[in-house]
């Protein structure tokens, strides 16, 4: 089966959080979906020109069920192998949502009001460690490589793991110690000022230049990006 390693929905930043420990690399999913060479691809175009429309669409669900078996010995595997919610009626429940499971499954079975899909995912425990996941995603990359599945392939997507305690207290030191001068942030010239105190805790906000009233909120990692990466 063919694997791909998608790093996509990482920011540009990532890089630099990791390094400066305010985030760790992470898995997010696993998506199965169909795989047709370029030679298949340029058949079925062919095939689509000269079918009626009634066998095309025989065709189209001929292969849809053909991909949805393949897709099936996939999903045996997870089943056989792992504790993965909604991946049957009786591991479906709120009960066992909140239990310790290893992976969560999707799919878009029903979206053609047919009984059978043609993608699903695998999501990971994002209640365990960020490492464990990953390792975890080896192990489960490793076994599904070497199957004799056709047609389907394999995207890794990958996340990241923010560390929200670190993020907000050294974006609170940075912007407590900004207060009153002007800074960059978000692209803006502005001030940090306060805009609430509560119970002896304040809350802050950003007025670009000139502006008196309208002010936005604050968000940790743009303060860290905007105001101690480019310092």
């Amino acid at each position: 089966m063919r694997i791909s390693h998608d790093y996509s929905y990482l920011s540009k930043d990532a890089d630099w959080l990791i390094e400066k420990k305010y985030a760790k690399l992470d898995i997010h999913s696993l998506n199965f979906d169909r795989d047709l060479s370029e030679e298949e691809k340029n058949e079925n175009q062919r095939q689509s020109k000269m079918l009626t429309r009634e066998q095309w669409g025989n065709r189209c669900d001929e292969f849809s069920n053909y991909l949805y078996n393949q897709m099936k010995n996939i999903v045996k595997y997870f089943n056989d192998s792992y504790d993965v919610h909604q991946i049957s009626e009786e591991k479906s429940t709120m009960e066992h949502y909140k239990s310790n499971w290893d992976l969560f499954y999707y799919s878009n079975k029903g979206w053609n009001k047919k009984d059978y899909y043609d993608y699903f995912s695998i999501s990971f425990n994002n209640k365990r460690l960020a490492e464990n996941n990953l390792q975890l995603m080896n192990k489960i990359v490793k076994e599904i490589e070497s199957m004799n599945i056709k047609n389907v392939y394999c995207r890794v997507q990958y996340s990241l793991r923010m560390d929200d305690n670190k993020l907000k207290n050294d974006a609170l030191t940075i912007v407590e110690s900004s207060i009153n001068n002007f800074i960059v942030y978000n692209g803006k010239i502005g001030k940090f000022k306060v805009v609430d105190e509560h119970d002896g805790i304040k809350k802050y906000g950003f007025f670009p230049k000139g502006s008196k009233k309208k002010y936005y909120e604050i968000d940790n990692v743009s303060v860290i990006i905007d105001l101690l990466k480019t310092a």
